[in-house]
């Protein structure tokens, strides 16, 4: 009998054990929202250190920034951790993300790379100033430059940077677009850093790198 008695004792402590060590709440993992991020692609185009930006829009929308201008006319899918995007009927491209990150790809091309970036909730650009160099397509030469920017407008100079007077189209807070005097520029920040490509109205293609200042 006196074992008996014990036996409920013995239940009622490992039932209170079990209850104090789930105390907290439980952690529940988010949906990934492809719409949260931009995908941002290397070496697509004329040059091997190009970039081009997508960014996915409400209802399937997509659009395309390259340095020589933008496309809205993409689409896109995405489903149990696969994005698909489509040029029209044709499937142009396809990835595999686990985790928020491309695990795999469909572009076979060399040299090639691609990533997601999350994109911030302000203009990362906004206030800072980037130093670096431009190069030209089969040029050995670099051209030094400075970048300076406001949340909407930019400053560009070898040395001695202006009041930033040139205006922008912010890409999702990590990337600007700009079209002056025939000329177009891509910009995109890339683990701090900013990278650029440039595209000039005789043709010539520049890309660059600039550190934050």
């Amino acid at each position: 009998m006196k074992n008996l008695r014990i036996l409920p004792l013995l239940l009622l402590l490992s039932f209170m054990a079990c209850k104090k060590e789930k105390v907290g709440p439980e952690t529940v993992e988010e949906p990934f929202d492809i719409t949260a991020y931009v995908l941002v692609e290397k070496g697509l185009g004329v040059s091997d250190n190009d970039h081009v930006i997508t960014t996915f829009e409400l209802q399937g929308k997509a659009i395309w920034y390259t340095s020589s201008g933008f496309l809205s006319g993409p689409t896109y899918s995405y489903n149990d951790g696969v994005l698909r995007i489509y040029q029209g009927a044709t499937l142009h491209s396809e990835f595999k993300i686990e985790n928020q990150k491309i695990i795999s790809y469909s572009n076979k091309n060399q040299p090639y790379s691609c990533q997601l970036i999350k994109i911030p909730k302000g203009n990362q650009l906004n206030g800072n100033t980037y130093s670096g160099s431009w190069k030209n397509r089969g040029s050995l030469l670099f051209q030094a430059s400075a970048f300076k920017f406001t949340d909407t407008h930019f400053a560009e100079a070898s040395f001695d940077l202006p009041v930033p007077n040139k205006q922008y189209t912010s890409i999702k807070n990590i990337g600007a677009y700009s079209y002056i005097n025939n000329v177009s520029t891509l910009l995109i920040m890339i683990d701090g850093k900013l990278y650029g490509t440039r595209n000039y109205a005789n043709g010539e293609l520049a890309t660059g790198e600039f550190t934050k200042q």
